[in-house]
């Protein structure tokens, strides 16, 4: 799931994966969604935000439910990001970059220590926030979708939205199936020409 609320500094992006899927998920990504909308504009931390989330959401888990929390303030300058056992970022320039925290954080629910990581973007590079529906997609041998040169030429394409139907088709190229079989969930943006991460539509 995700979301977008903007703040003085501006834009914050929220990208979040909740244990299971499908209907037994629904009650608690409903949850995940109305905590952030309740608190992302009141926090302009993001590290504290991410601990008022978890403090939020942890009477609604269950013994074994967890949460994984991507934060992303797209600031003029920079990209401030927390993670909280979220598959990491990639930039995207001349190579796929991973950009996984310097501090790994424990998910929502199992003891967050969430810590922020900054980042600044060329005007030429671009950032891909996603779900685990991504590197974890297998093809019919087992193999895990690779984040190739085929991806960072999709990943190129001239528009973002070109980027992502290319990197979708790739996806199901490799898993031979038209529809993700788990919860799959793509962010990609990069600077606008003021030098401020745009997110698409």
């Amino acid at each position: 799931m995700h979301a977008t609320v903007p703040t003085p500094a501006g834009p914050r992006l929220f990208l979040a994966d909740v244990k299971g899927h499908g209907p037994e998920a629904a009650p608690l990504a409903a949850a995940v969604r109305t905590a952030f909308r309740d608190t992302a504009a009141c926090q302009s931390d993001p590290a504290r935000l991410a601990h008022t989330l978890d403090a939020r959401l942890t009477p609604h888990l269950g013994e074994e439910d967890f949460i994984t929390l991507l934060l992303a303030d797209c600031r003029p300058d920079e990209i401030r990001l927390v993670n909280c056992g979220h598959p990491p970022p990639v930039r995207i320039g001349r190579r796929l970059t991973p950009l996984p925290p310097p501090h790994p954080s424990p998910p929502l629910g199992l003891g967050p220590a969430p810590r922020t990581q900054r980042l600044r973007l060329l005007p030429d590079q671009r950032l891909l926030l996603h779900t685990d529906g991504l590197t974890e997609a297998r093809n019919p041998d087992g193999v895990p979708f690779p984040l190739d040169q085929r991806a960072l030429n999709a990943l190129r394409a001239p528009t973002l939205d070109q980027a992502l139907d290319s990197l979708l088709d790739l996806l199901h190229q490799h898993t031979g199936r038209p529809t993700p079989t788990d919860d799959l969930t793509l962010l990609l943006f990069q600077p606008t020409p003021a030098a401020s991460p745009s997110p698409p539509p």
